[in-house]
């Protein structure tokens, strides 16, 4: 090859080169190439536990009543980051919130309550991501108890209602997502007469029922209570014993 030969294959390659590399630059920036300019990944910032903490203690103490509340933190949400469970109820007697702590409350006392699960954000900002009214005149709410599942911390709803010859029994362990939806771990309902109510298409047989009941009352076992207030109901004899009372007392612990 002659030297004015290989001087023009040269150019050419510079040439080109000086092309792709323009190609690659616009508007004052170098572009890459397509795996380049794929988005990366990058680390969602995750609050500190202990700054979490601090902030819904703040601000607990900015919107409750120690004396009439009970909070308690706990990862529902299972993002390693505690949220904390409040519960806050009233007097009937009164309409004022009502004692919590020591036993001071009792099934007679007893009028309503509230649950709500507070989610610390950035910026020192609280979300309620989870509410549960319950009353003393509304018989159907049921139970509600914190339990661990599987290392998981979970909320589970007990429901075993029965009236005017009918009961409806509904069990409900779950968790939470970040946004407050119900993530379902357990959820079963059965249904079946009592009290000398006539059967109807659908409903759970002897055998049916006792496993539910197995099911349920080993689920309850280590379960702790957060505001339970219930008349026990016997599907066997189809008769009502006694209430079950229980509610969370605590202040500032972890479940």
């Amino acid at each position: 090859m002659d030297r004015r030969h290989a001087l023009s294959v040269m150019g050419l390659f510079l040439a080109a080169a000086l092309a792709l590399g323009l190609a690659r630059w616009g508007d004052g920036q170098l572009w890459g190439t397509a795996e380049d300019r794929l988005p990366k990944p990058t680390a969602e910032p995750v609050l500190d536990a202990d700054e979490a903490r601090q902030i819904l203690r703040t601000y607990f103490m900015d919107h409750y009543s120690e004396a009439s509340s009970s909070a308690i933190y706990t990862d529902l949400t299972h993002d390693g980051v505690e949220e904390l469970l409040v519960l806050a109820a009233a007097d009937g007697r009164s309409g004022e919130p009502a004692s919590l702590h020591g036993g001071t409350l009792d099934v007679e006392e007893f009028t309503r309550a509230q649950v709500t699960v507070l989610r610390a954000g950035e910026n020192g900002e609280v979300f309620p991501i989870y509410e549960f009214a319950c009353g003393a005149e509304h018989s159907q709410w049921g139970e509600l108890y914190l339990k661990k599942w599987e290392g998981m911390d979970c909320l589970l709803w007990y429901a075993p209602y029965t009236g005017a010859g009918r009961s409806d029994f509904q069990l409900n362990l779950f968790s939470l997502a970040e946004d407050g939806g119900v993530l379902n771990q357990v959820r079963e309902r059965i249904f079946f007469p009592a009290g000398g109510g006539a059967p109807q298409e659908g409903d759970a047989d002897a055998e049916a029922v006792s496993d539910f009941l197995a099911q349920a009352e080993a689920l309850l076992e280590d379960a702790e209570p957060v505001i339970v207030y219930n008349v026990i109901h016997d599907p066997v004899t189809g008769t009502d014993g006694p209430r079950r009372f229980a509610y969370l007392d605590a202040l500032f612990t972890t479940y």
